[in-house]
């Protein structure tokens, strides 16, 4: 299976790309906490701050910035 999401700071766009192998049952979740692995792996961030609690959005705070993916 692919995921595609978009890591957005203002005006930047950061498109992430996960593969992971096929499962039954849900696999957004386990895609979106990779991406966030993927994001911070980009960015050469050690250390963050991160929000799921939403439905369809993970906000990451890497010092002042806060990044969405979607």
């Amino acid at each position: 299976m692919i995921f595609k999401f978009t890591a957005r700071l203002g005006e930047q766009n950061l498109p992430l790309e996960v593969k992971i192998d096929y499962r039954p049952g849900k696999q957004a979740q386990r895609a979106r906490r990779i991406a966030v692995g993927e994001l911070l792996c980009v960015l050469e961030a050690e250390t963050a701050t991160i929000d799921a609690t939403g439905s369809d959005q993970v906000q990451v705070r890497i010092g002042d910035d806060i990044w969405v993916i979607t």
